[in-house]
């Protein structure tokens, strides 16, 4: 029932801001990871289950991103899922939905510095951290 109506998540928690270093230990945990170098550095590793990535910048994981099935199939099960991913990365009541393009839904949240965007066709999780001035 949990794939339906996700309860808790699977997918590894990868805090961001901690060093790649700290960030591939966790990936290899679950897979080859496979490195690439475009626009951004990324490291994924895919599993049977779901697929997750980091993004580095200056030595840090910058983001997080996860292709998790969890919640896929029904409307209730997504919500449950994006609800428990921002709970991961923050308390509920710090996040802010601040925009809903169709697309896509963008989470701001200030006191931790980061953003989630949440894929809405493709059913895909990425948080960001930004540097505040």
């Amino acid at each position: 029932m949990n794939f339906l109506f996700p309860k808790k998540l699977s997918t590894p928690h990868i805090q961001l801001g901690i060093s790649v270093d700290e960030g591939l230990k966790v990936l290899r945990e679950f897979g080859e990871v496979k490195e690439e170098q475009g626009k951004e550095r990324s490291y994924t590793v895919d599993t049977p289950e779901f697929s997750f990535a980091i993004y580095e910048e200056n030595g840090l994981v910058k983001s997080v991103w996860y292709n998790d099935p969890l919640g896929r199939f029904w409307n209730i099960g997504k919500r449950r899922k994006v609800k428990l991913y921002l709970e991961r990365y923050g308390s509920l009541e710090d996040w802010e939905e601040r925009m809903d393009n169709g697309w896509m839904k963008y989470f701001f949240n200030p006191r931790s510095n980061s953003a989630m965007v949440y894929g809405l066709h493709m059913d895909v999780i990425r948080f960001n951290q930004w540097n505040s001035a």
